[in-house]
């Protein structure tokens, strides 16, 4: 009993500052650059996201991370490429509606976890900058904000595997931008 009682309060003064926190879709954006034709760059984004989020800003601490993508949401401002991306050549969006994230770590500010896109799983690290908390002026409810970045080569998920990269860039620069509502 006593292992019991000493294992809850490890775990309640593990939590101590710490808070679920909300992702605020409206004011956020999930977003990548590649290279087009090794000369120009172009960007897009997933408009359809989700996820969980268990901050202690007060620390700029990230606890719990754990978010999610409809890859049929992506957008890069021309119709054909998106069809494009979604299809066999590149995400395959019918067998693979989704991308994953799991944070592992947080290592100052360094955030690791596992990217997994179909049936690869792979471990990405993002540089990773938390605001300070500020209230807001309607809601009266904590708000901050998580901005990650980081990079990944588009073939090890086999994301068009067969465009060579003077096409399309292997490298991927991911862009993350999170307000994050206390609740």
């Amino acid at each position: 009993m006593k292992k019991v009682l000493m294992m809850a309060g490890l775990i309640l003064a593990a939590n101590l500052g710490a808070d679920e926190y909300k992702i605020d879709a409206a004011h956020s954006n999930i977003g990548f650059k590649v290279k087009h034709l090794l000369v120009s760059t172009v960007g897009g984004n997933f408009k359809n996201f989700n996820g969980k989020i268990d901050l202690d800003p007060a620390n700029k601490k990230i606890n719990f991370f754990e978010g999610e993508i409809a890859v049929d949401s992506i957008n890069t401002d021309n119709e054909k490429r998106d069809d494009h991306l979604k299809s066999p050549d590149f995400f395959d969006v019918k067998k693979n509606p989704k991308g994953y994230f799991k944070m592992t770590k947080q290592e100052g500010d360094k955030l690791y976890g596992i990217l997994t896109f179909g049936s690869v799983s792979r471990e990405v690290v993002f540089d990773a900058e938390m605001s300070d908390v500020v209230v807001h002026p309607k809601t009266k409810k904590n708000v901050t904000a998580l901005e990650l970045e980081g990079k990944i080569n588009r073939k090890d998920f086999n994301i068009g595997s067969g465009v060579p990269n003077t096409v399309v860039g292997d490298e991927v620069k991911i862009v993350i931008n999170l307000e994050l509502l206390g609740q």
